[in-house]
């Protein structure tokens, strides 16, 4: 058992279930909006500040036919957001890489083949 598997299993061991996902929810910068079913709120409240951003023409405008009339803030405002979460994503993996080295490719193809929609070929 690698040492990251097995401080996982400790620290599994030690909270219940609903402690585990509440702390996974608290550390993610985004969760869905009561108000806004589906939709997601930012993590980073606050009032919106006007910014100016240089965007390729053809992108531009491929957001602006997608998104229609007013649409084109909140579309790029979506877009930062989940590349936050990928960001903080990825620096907790380097945090996590850091302390109890890398995952056993192992237990990755393991997990792999236990997710839900995964097709067995």
């Amino acid at each position: 058992m690698s040492a990251l598997e097995d401080a996982v299993r400790r620290a599994l061991d030690s909270a219940s279930r609903e402690q585990i996902v509440q702390r996974v929810v608290d550390t993610l910068p985004a969760r869905p909006s009561a108000d806004r079913p589906g939709r997601i709120r930012s993590g980073l409240q606050g009032k919106a500040a006007k910014v100016s951003v240089s965007l390729p023409t053809d992108l531009t405008e491929a957001v602006r036919t997608r998104t229609g009339a007013g649409g084109f803030s909140r579309y790029v405002t979506e877009a930062v957001q989940e590349r936050m979460r990928l960001d903080l994503l990825e620096e907790l993996s380097a945090e996590l890489t850091a302390e109890f080295g890398p995952v056993d490719d192992e237990l990755i193809r393991q997990a792999v083949t236990e997710w839900p929609d995964y097709q067995h070929e």
